[in-house]
């Protein structure tokens, strides 16, 4: 344990426990000496936590251990949901933990001249998937055409295919059952029949002879990988593969689509992103941005140095 009567804290994160793709941040922060402090949603109650208004002061105490964080605090590394979308039955005391302290959270944007990876206030705006189609169109990528809708769209064509997802991330529980849904690939002329009166969904035209491809963004700088199965591109939702037969190949973009890109980034808000294109016929078409995207895979499997790059941003490298 440090023997320091306080640490003062330069960079904090927001995580949780079993986040493993925080670990590497936290690596590579210890690997420069750097002075940071993990805090985990789900051990909050163990610390002792403590903002003072009128100094200005978040204290923060774990195993005795006193870590200040300042208002003059470098970074903030936010790896905390916004929404909370878990539909799993909750004790009473569950359900006061989970909403207070993600209100705990939220609060942190008082620290407004930290480099936060992402501001909670912007991941709010941009975790909305039609804004964020609406703002891929406005900058100029190209988007293919869609609805949000609970009925099928007069406009339809029989002789095309159309996928459909869910508007938000649909995680379910039945009992102790965790249910997840997929992007569906359907022929428009067994649309027809379709009943969507529950719940809005999103509607796109598919994107034929695709090549998928994850863009991990880190403020100015593009990480574009395509995802293969077995060394060939995928029909349909590529998450449902299993893991061994995907790989993810290092690529390059064209400097116009990147440049469009770190628009659509600037026009959202956010410093880090998983942006997701279909890739076809030689044009990019985006299909959705998450800004708490996964990324630690890549670190394996493509050799991609993501990890060095946030902490390059925290550090303020970039400026």
């Amino acid at each position: 344990m440090n023997n320091k009567r306080f640490i003062e804290v330069q960079h904090l994160i927001v995580s949780s426990s079993i986040d493993y793709t925080t670990d590497y941040i936290c690596l590579e922060l210890e690997r420069r000496g750097a002075r940071y402090l993990r805090i985990n949603r789900d051990k909050f109650k163990e610390y002792e936590i403590c903002f003072s208004l009128d100094e200005e002061v978040l204290k923060i105490i774990i195993e005795k251990q006193i870590y200040l964080v300042r208002k003059d605090v470098a970074s903030i590394y936010f790896r905390a949901p916004v929404f909370l979308r878990s539909h799993k039955a909750y004790t009473v005391e569950e359900q006061l933990y989970r909403s207070q302290w993600s209100s705990f959270i939220r609060n942190l944007v008082l620290f407004k001249n930290a480099r936060w990876i992402n501001n909670p206030i912007n991941v709010y705006g941009a975790e909305n998937k039609l804004y964020q189609l609406y703002v891929a169109k406005k900058v100029g990528l190209e988007v293919p055409k869609s609805y949000v809708t609970n009925v099928v769209p007069d406009t339809i064509d029989c002789e095309k295919c159309y996928v459909i997802k869910s508007l938000d991330t649909a995680l379910f529980y039945d009992g102790e059952k965790e249910m997840f849904t997929y992007t569906t690939v359907l022929e428009g002329s067994a649309m027809e029949s379709l009943s969507l009166s529950d719940a809005p969904v999103i509607m796109q035209e598919y994107v034929k002879d695709k090549v998928d491809l994850r863009v991990t963004v880190v403020d100015k700088k593009i990480f574009p990988v395509k995802i293969l199965k077995n060394g060939m591109s995928i029909d349909g939702d590529w998450r449902k593969t299993p893991k061994n037969e995907l790989s993810y190949v290092p690529i390059c973009l064209t400097e116009y689509v990147e440049q469009k890109i770190l628009c659509l980034m600037n026009e959202l808000g956010l410093v880090f992103g998983g942006v997701d294109l279909a890739c076809s016929n030689g044009k990019y078409y985006f299909i959705e941005v998450n800004p708490t995207g996964e990324w630690g895979w890549l670190l394996n499997t493509a050799k991609l140095p993501i990890d060095k790059a946030i902490v390059d941003y925290m550090e303020g490298q970039y400026e």
